[in-house]
């Protein structure tokens, strides 16, 4: 009857809200990490306010100069990248975008094969570290023809980590991906938690391309995720300088203190 009644709840929440509640919570920095996977110059020590270092083995370490890209390398070659790349106490998140479940049946099996050995082998060096692929091309946004691909794939992660980046301004919009992340991922595994990645920049290509988002707009995008997500992986390139004047840092301080 508890359950009866606890599920009625979340009913009445989802349609009074718009938003669907997950059905156990997500309120506390154990229950809801926030991973840092920035890399901006004179960044702070961000352990501070509670987050934790992540870590992230890119495509163009396994593939240097985009050589031979989608061929294995040997299992002993990339268990040594592996190696280096898993010093944080996070998850380790595999970037490689160029082997999408995409395109014809055969190339679409051939990428899935080489992502799924990849994982497996990184499960090996690594072993008791999270694994997961990075959203974009992998297990995000997957046509319907690659569903079966991609359910595939997801037994051999541990985690799912979609991109929910910002393109404009639009909260409607960003909480309709954020939705649309956290289905497509349950779908796939309804039992592998799910981390969103943010960025306090908005993405190339765009009219406010890599401004910093000011605190009002970044905090309603860390309480969406705390909302939909299990955590969250905040990232940034190095090729750009530690800067809070938008307020998303403050934003940030704020979050973690309500974790705690």
């Amino acid at each position: 009857m508890k359950r009866i009644c606890a599920v009625f709840l979340l009913v009445v929440l989802a349609v009074s809200t718009g938003r669907l509640v997950f059905p156990y919570p997500q309120n506390d920095a154990k229950t809801f990490p926030v991973y840092d996977n920035m890399y901006y110059n004179g960044k702070p020590d961000t352990a501070t306010v509670g987050l934790i270092a992540s870590n992230i083995l890119y495509e163009n370490k396994i593939w240097p100069n985009r050589q031979n890209v989608g061929v294995l390398p040997t299992q002993e070659e990339f268990a040594v990248l592996v190696r280096a790349e898993i010093a944080n106490p996070g998850p380790l998140i595999l970037d490689i975008e160029s082997l999408a479940l995409r395109g014809s049946p055969g190339m679409a099996r051939h990428n899935m094969e080489i992502l799924a050995t990849l994982a497996d082998w990184a499960h090996k060096a690594a072993p008791g570290k999270v694994i997961g692929y990075y959203g974009t091309n992998t297990l995000s946004d997957v046509l319907p023809p690659y569903q079966a691909l991609a359910k595939e794939l997801a037994t051999h992660v541990d985690a799912f980590f979609p991109s929910l980046y910002s393109f404009n301004d639009n909260r409607v919009n960003w909480e309709k991906r954020a939705q649309t992340a956290q289905a497509e991922a349950r779908a796939l595994d309804a039992k592998k938690p799910v981390y969103f990645f943010l960025w306090p920049q908005y993405h190339e290509g765009t009219a406010m391309a890599l401004r910093y988002l000011n605190g009002d707009y970044w905090k309603f995008q860390l309480e969406t995720a705390r909302h939909y997500a299990n955590g969250i992986v905040l990232w940034g390139p190095s090729h750009f300088p530690w800067n809070d004047k938008s307020g998303w840092w403050a934003a940030t301080k704020e979050f973690m203190s309500s974790l705690r």
